[in-house]
């Protein structure tokens, strides 16, 4: 009995370990997409990043057209969506988008992107 119970748990503390390492797949292949794309996040805005540099953001009836770039900043990558006459008005990293370069830095309230393949 007590072997059975000693593989019982070496099985289930196998399953826990290797269920946990995974990550969320959907946002891992957000995280490596390319900044050019179709996007959009949590609250239903849409964004499409064009090759030129333009971009189209989509509010619930609004249409803005805007621009991108990408920024290198020492082994750090990332791109501004420009808003409004603001060109670093989004920050766009690793499969988030952020409001601004401190939240991006920590990592904090970043919006899950989702692209369109």
């Amino acid at each position: 009995m007590k072997r059975l119970f000693g593989i019982f748990v070496l099985f289930t503390a196998i399953v826990c370990l290797s269920s946990c390492g995974g990550g969320n797949a959907k946002a891992s292949k957000a995280a490596q997409h390319p900044y050019a794309g179709t996007f959009t996040i949590g609250n239903g805005i849409s964004f499409e990043l064009k090759s030129d540099s333009s971009a189209v953001i989509h509010f619930d009836d609004v249409v803005y057209d805007s621009s991108w770039k990408i920024v290198k900043d020492g082994d750090v990558e990332f791109a501004n969506i420009e808003f409004n006459g603001d060109q670093s008005y989004y920050y766009l990293k690793d499969g988030k988008l952020y409001r601004s370069r401190m939240e991006m830095d920590r990592d904090r309230l970043g919006s899950e992107v989702t692209y369109q393949d």
